[in-house]
C-alpha cells in the first residue's frame, strides 16, 4: 500500500511539474513573440507564402533585411483620395524593387471625393513593371454608402484599363460583409481578420491574401508591422504578377 502510494504521489508530482513547465513556456513565448507567435496564430501557419503591408507610419525600412526572414511579398501604399502621395512611397518603391520581394501598391479610397480624381493620383504616381503584384484598392472608410459602390467599381474599371491587370480589393472582414457583400467576388480579394481563424465572407467569395495581424515584429522595421499570407504557393503568387 505504502509503496503504492509513493508511486501514485510521484506521479502527480511528475504531472505538476510538466504543466508548470508548458505554463511558463507559454509565458515566455508570449512574450518574446507577442501574440504573432505560431501558437497564438495556428492557422496561419498552414500557409506557404507570407507577405506585409506598410505606409508611412513604419518609418525607414531594410527591405534586405525583411527580405532574409522570408517574406515574399509587401504591399506598400501609394496614395489617399486625391491629396495624399505617401511621403515613403517612392523610397518603398525603388527598394523594394532592388529585392526578390514581389512588390504591390495600395490606394486608400475616399468615398467623399470623386472616383475619377482618386484613381489618377493613383495612376500618376504608381508605374507598375514586369514582376510587380496587381494595383490594390483599399476600402474602409465608415462614410461609405450603397450610392458609392458604382463610383467604386468605376475606379477599379479606369485603372484596370490603365495597367491591363485587375486591381485587389481589400477590406475588413466585418466591413465586407456589411458593406461589400455580393459587390465584388469576381475581384481578388485581401481581408483583414485579426484572430486565430480564416476570413469569413458572408456572400462565400473566396479571399487571396488574409492580413491576420496588425502588431507584427521583423527585423529591419519598427515598431510593428502588418503581417498577411497568401491562399496559394509561390507559383501561383507568380501568376498574378505583371507579365
Amino acid at each position: 500500500m505504502n509503496k503504492t502510494y509513493k508511486n501514485h504521489s510521484k506521479n502527480k508530482g511528475c504531472i505538476l511539474l510538466f504543466i508548470i513547465a508548458l505554463v511558463i513556456s507559454l509565458i515566455l513565448l508570449f512574450f518574446k513573440y507577442g501574440i504573432d507567435s505560431p501558437f497564438f496564430f495556428p492557422k496561419w501557419k498552414h500557409y506557404e507564402v507570407y507577405g506585409v503591408d506598410v505606409s508611412r507610419y513604419q518609418y525607414q525600412i531594410d527591405w534586405k533585411a525583411i527580405e532574409k526572414q522570408g517574406i515574399a511579398f509587401a504591399f506598400v501604399k501609394a496614395t489617399e483620395g486625391n491629396y495624399l502621395v505617401d511621403v515613403q512611397f517612392k523610397q518603398n518603391w525603388n527598394n523594394l524593387k532592388k529585392t526578390k520581394i514581389r512588390r504591390g501598391a495600395y490606394h486608400f479610397y475616399r468615398p467623399e471625393i470623386p472616383w475619377k480624381k482618386q484613381a489618377k493620383l493613383f495612376i500618376n504616381t504608381v508605374e507598375i513593371k514586369k514582376g510587380d503584384l496587381p494595383p490594390v484598392l483599399d476600402i474602409e472608410v465608415k462614410s461609405i454608402q450603397p450610392k458609392h459602390i458604382g463610383d467604386i467599381k468605376k475606379w477599379l474599371n479606369f485603372v484596370e484599363a490603365h495597367y491591363g491587370m485587375r486591381p485587389i480589393v481589400y477590406s475588413y472582414q466585418n466591413y465586407y460583409n456589411k458593406h461589400l457583400k455580393n459587390q465584388f467576388k469576381n475581384y481578388n480579394l485581401w481581408i483583414a481578420k485579426y484572430s486565430n481563424f480564416e476570413p469569413f465572407l458572408m456572400d462565400f467569395a473566396h479571399w487571396e491574401f488574409w492580413q491576420y495581424s496588425e502588431t507584427g515584429r521583423l527585423k529591419g522595421v519598427g515598431p510593428h508591422i502588418d503581417l498577411n499570407c497568401f491562399y496559394g504557393n509561390i507559383e501561383q503568387l507568380d501568376k498574378m504578377t505583371k507579365r
